[in-house]
């Protein structure tokens, strides 16, 4: 089966506008790591890392943000030329990830947990470093986006080299 998707160049116009459109609407930078901040505060209000400030505040428009985020997914698919469906195919990561669908949606919850500690320890994602700090020449975003694709790559290396 022929997978048609949208043209590279095409979504990165489309990101690049939207971080310099939420900077002019919002005046804050874009970026979803505070957003799974409010998540997790919502639904573990006893924490105390959690108890104040933004977390906790429905209207937080990172938190929007990170809603988004999964429904513009679902509406690329679904404006996207050919047929679409819901799969757990990881491409070529299936040969190093477990075969049953369970198991692989255990790994991407634990990956998601990851990503999260580390967007928390890093003072934000990959979005707030890389797309917002990237494109405002901010030194710490662009070393903590170099660290995070130099480490997505050396992950990927180690993968496939057993």
């Amino acid at each position: 089966m022929d997978i048609q998707v949208w043209s590279g160049w095409l979504g990165g116009l489309a990101i690049g506008l939207f971080v310099i459109l939420h900077f002019w609407l919002i005046g804050k930078p874009a970026g979803c790591s505070t957003g799974y901040g409010n998540v997790c505060g919502l639904l573990c209000k006893k924490l105390k890392y959690y108890r104040e400030g933004e977390y906790r505040d429905l209207n937080n428009t990172k938190l929007w943000f990170l809603i988004g985020i999964p429904l513009g997914g679902v509406l690329s698919a679904f404006t996207s030329p050919g047929e679409w469906h819901l799969s757990f195919d990881m491409g070529m990561y299936d040969a190093v990830l477990p075969q049953s669908d369970a198991a692989k949606a255990i790994w991407l919850v634990f990956g998601g947990m990851l990503i999260g500690f580390g967007a928390r320890l890093a003072g934000a994602c990959t979005t707030g470093h890389a797309l917002v700090g990237g494109a405002m020449m901010n030194p710490p975003s662009l070393l903590a986006a170099a660290v995070f694709f130099i480490s997505a790559m050396l992950t990927t290396q180690a993968l496939f080299a057993f």
